[in-house]
């Protein structure tokens, strides 16, 4: 794809592209070399896979949209020039891309490269032209922003006819080499990233002539189980919050972003939904009407409470009001009294007063009871601290941590026991998280008020080591 985007272009932005790729074009001769023999493949069953894989290097690394390269401005160690061209793909997927044009031309037909590796600074340079030539609303929905393009991977082409007609075009897939290309791609371990009638799910048109190389076991695969697109393979069909292992964090600019545990270290973050989350004063998920998917329970900075509930094949229903009153009251969430079928709030207000608000119906909760007062800590956190069954609260009081035992029935258990000496006045927040190192762990993530993120595990009532995650969530509204 000339420009991870260009198929939504107007006539003139395409033709600046054509314009602007002609002289290579023109160069780019057919390859030569023997390739790999066009040979059926076994059909594979695709797996599918857990989470979309942010390993830049990786070769089934997933980008689009809302899933930009780790780091933003990588650059592939393995470029190889492409044999009769100047352009350049990493070295495995160049040496296939010859196999690819040499069964091509066994078949009769005779292809070209149109445009193949882009630098992040390459990338930046085309997308702000758009943006000088087209405003930033338009250049969005025709090239993809530095960091967010396949072709930087340096494992994107963009092909044609070696003729020079229907480059970059939707007639390209209509040619006899379009068609060739579409039935044999898959051989040589290339995929057609942007199938015909699925814009809404990728984002851009139909592309026949952007090819994206995956290796030929996930190609196989890919077309064996008849999956269209990179993103029903890595993200439809699935949640949007994955497990109790994954961090969810706000920035600035009121964007929720996902940050895959499970392995004992963040994982790259994901975009997971967008606008409005810089008024969210605090955030938790959990499944919040118990219909097995996680959900977004927010406390708005104007005191209301909402509900975005999950969609199990990903994304988010609109917001729902579940209360209000809620401004200055600090909140835990979880499902405090275990004779309740759903998770409840603890919420403890500016006069030290603690109150349970029951979620009756998974819906909107109760004006609240009051379970206690003169409870002077702070940085509310419900966990099951002695992994009993039953939610203890977790508290901050001067420099120590404290956990206070709940009774499973709604209710405070005896009295408070300091489980953390000193320090705890510098944590911001405190996020529970379940299977944050391995299936079973329990934890807590810790947000300094530096930007720093710090992991205690614990086990049956006593912190395990605690380790460095990450820093740079200073401004970053982390949900609990």
């Amino acid at each position: 794809m000339g420009t991870d985007g260009n198929s939504r272009q107007l006539k003139s932005p395409r033709t600046r592209l054509r314009t602007a790729l002609a002289a290579a074009a023109a160069a780019a001769l057919c390859l030569a070399g023997v390739g790999l023999p066009a040979t059926p493949l076994l059909p594979a069953q695709p797996a599918r896979a857990a989470e979309p894989v942010r390993d830049a290097g990786s070769i089934t690394v997933f980008v689009n949209k809302d899933h930009p390269l780790s780091p933003l401005r990588y650059r592939p160690a393995d470029l190889a020039t492409i044999k009769g061209t100047s352009f350049a793909l990493r070295t495995e997927a160049a040496g296939k891309l010859a196999g690819l044009f040499s069964g091509a031309r066994k078949a009769g037909h005779r292809l070209a490269v149109i445009s193949a590796y882009r630098s992040y600074a390459q990338q930046d340079a085309l997308y702000a032209s758009y943006v000088r030539s087209y405003g930033r609303a338009y250049a969005d929905t025709i090239s993809a922003r530095p960091g967010y393009s396949e072709h930087q991977t340096g494992l994107a082409v963009d092909v044609g006819l070696a003729s020079g007609s229907c480059g970059l075009a939707a007639c390209f897939g209509s040619t006899a080499e379009g068609r060739w290309v579409a039935r044999n791609a898959y051989r040589y371990g290339f995929i057609i990233r942007y199938p015909k009638g699925q814009q809404q799910v990728t984002g851009y048109t139909y592309e026949p002539w952007h090819l994206r190389y995956v290796g030929v076991k996930l190609a196989a695969a890919l077309r064996a189980g008849k999956v269209p697109t990179l993103e029903h393979y890595y993200v439809l069909g699935k949640p949007s919050i994955r497990s109790g292992a994954d961090l969810l964090a706000a920035d600035s600019a009121g964007e929720l972003w996902r940050y895959p545990g499970g392995t004992g270290r963040l994982g790259p973050r994901v975009r997971i939904d967008s606008g409005g989350y810089d008024t969210v004063q605090a955030g938790f998920a959990l499944d919040w009407n118990r219909d097995g998917v996680r959900d977004l329970l927010l406390q708005m900075k104007d005191g209301r409470l909402l509900v975005n509930y999950g969609k199990a094949g990903g994304g988010f229903r609109n917001p729902v009001r579940a209360g209000s009153g809620f401004r200055g009251i600090t909140l835990a969430a979880g499902r405090w009294s275990g004779t309740h079928k759903y998770p409840g709030l603890v919420g403890r207000t500016s006069s030290g007063a603690l109150r349970y608000y029951r979620n009756a119906s998974g819906g909107a909760v109760s004006k609240g009871i009051t379970v206690a007062s003169g409870f002077a800590a702070s940085r509310l956190t419900m966990a099951d601290w002695d992994q009993d069954g039953r939610q203890d609260l977790l508290a901050v009081r001067g420099q120590a941590l404290y956990v206070q035992r709940g009774d499973g029935a709604g209710k405070l258990s005896g009295t408070a026991r300091r489980i953390g000496s000193r320090g705890w006045d510098a944590v911001a927040g405190l996020t529970p998280l379940r299977g944050y190192t391995g299936k079973g762990s329990t934890g807590l993530m810790a947000r300094f008020g530096n930007g720093t993120l710090k992991y205690y595990p614990y086990s049956q009532g006593a912190f395990g080591t605690r380790s460095t995650e990450s820093t740079g969530f200073k401004s970053r509204n982390v949900f609990r």
